[in-house]
């Protein structure tokens, strides 16, 4: 008879905790999640947007029956960044779940007021990760949330959401988290780069009809929160050689306008060596690399040899190109700075001036590039002997 009682009681018991861990349970379809943020400054005054997909149309989309995409984007404007969002909280409907950003977007205005402030706010708040991938822009933050990805998918299969898909077949701008860019911004001297989306207008056609899409065109520059500036990926072509991110990159030779030929070159490994010449900082930069043949234009008849010669100096010029572009607008592209710092920091002490560039253009002694062409393309893993080509 005790031991019956026992029983039930013991059952009760676990009916009551399950029933009581229940009922605070919130059902995943009344919560809104919020994929993407916004961040504009206008007239002494923070714009946040918020971008937010439907994510049942999402999985339906991946099970194979495609539907129109339905995106919302808010737009919220207040004296702080903070309190930006708590006014989108008055027509937020349910609960905004903020895990799931996967990407921040940031005006040119916003990102020359400082992005310490927002990304101090940022993590301020539990739901917020560090992982998201972080943009500027110079179009409407709007617009930009609202593009959509090919055949009805949502924004979430764009290079807003998903950067590395396409970085992987072309590199030319990294994509970049935030946990890296905090990292980055807060090293001595180091100059970090934000990649800038841009939407396309003219590439892209739908039943006939222009298709924008998004693009990332540049790339904004920041040396410990100061604002640098935003530079084209045309004035940008040096900077892929010399970040080991880069992964397959095209080299079209001499230039686009008088094509000889192009090469795909693959997992750059750059090396800065600083010094100190004359009582001054000096580098000598070191790039090896691998590539091969992709296209090559039968009018022309360049021997292997004159290939290599070329290419190598068409590398070195795009570095000293982009190291120009670096004097001429006090930006440190090749983070020159920041290597003396790590070899040479007691110099480093002595020789920094505040707000002025720490190099010249003598700070430049040599460039070293190590080309290793593997094979022409059509004939995978046949490497070319290059002592017997003529």
């Amino acid at each position: 008879m005790i031991g019956t009682l026992g029983k039930r009681s013991v059952i009760l018991l676990v009916s009551v905790f399950l029933l009581a861990g229940c009922s605070d349970i919130k059902e995943l379809q009344n919560a809104n999640y919020a994929t993407a943020i916004g961040v504009d400054f206008k007239d002494g005054k923070y714009e946040s947007y918020i971008q937010m997909v439907n994510l049942d149309q999402v999985a339906t989309t991946e099970g194979g029956s495609a539907g129109e995409s339905q995106m919302l984007v808010s737009k919220a404007v207040a004296n702080t960044f903070e309190e930006a969002f708590f006014e989108v909280y008055r027509t937020a409907q349910e609960r905004i779940i903020w895990a799931h950003v996967t990407s921040i977007v940031l005006s040119d205005s916003a990102l020359d007021q400082g992005f310490q402030h927002i990304f101090d706010a940022l993590t301020r708040y539990y739901e917020f990760r560090l992982t998201p991938w972080v943009f500027g822009t110079s179009e409407s933050i709007e617009e930009v949330l609202s593009q959509t990805g090919f055949f009805a998918k949502t924004s979430l299969d764009t290079v807003m959401h998903n950067p590395m898909r396409s970085y992987e077949q072309s590199s030319k701008v990294r994509p970049i988290k935030l946990q890296r860019l905090a990292r980055e911004m807060f090293e001595p001297s180091q100059t970090t780069f934000i990649p800038s989306l841009s939407i396309d207008r003219t590439q892209w056609e739908k039943n006939g009809e222009d298709e924008p899409k998004l693009e990332i065109n540049g790339a904004f520059f920041i040396q410990n929160d100061h604002f640098k500036g935003f530079f084209t990926t045309d004035q940008l072509e040096g900077l892929r050689w010399l970040i080991p991110d880069t992964q397959r990159a095209s080299l079209v030779v001499p230039d686009e306008d008088n094509t000889e030929y192009v090469m795909v070159i693959k997992d750059p490994v750059p090396r800065t060596n600083p010094g100190i010449k004359e009582g001054k900082p000096s580098f000598d930069i070191v790039v090896s690399m691998r590539g091969y043949f992709t296209n090559r234009n039968e009018n022309h008849h360049l021997v292997i040899p004159q290939i290599y010669k070329q290419s190598i100096k068409e590398v070195e010029d795009e570095i000293l190109a982009l190291y120009q572009l670096g004097i001429e607008n006090n930006v440190d592209f090749l983070n020159l700075e920041h290597q003396f710092f790590r070899k040479h920091p007691k110099e480093w002490l002595t020789l920094k001036k505040d707000g002025q560039l720490f190099i010249d253009e003598d700070s430049l002694n040599e460039i070293t590039i190590h080309l290793n062409i593997k094979h022409t393309g059509a004939i995978l893993n046949k490497s070319l002997d290059m002592k017997n080509i003529k």
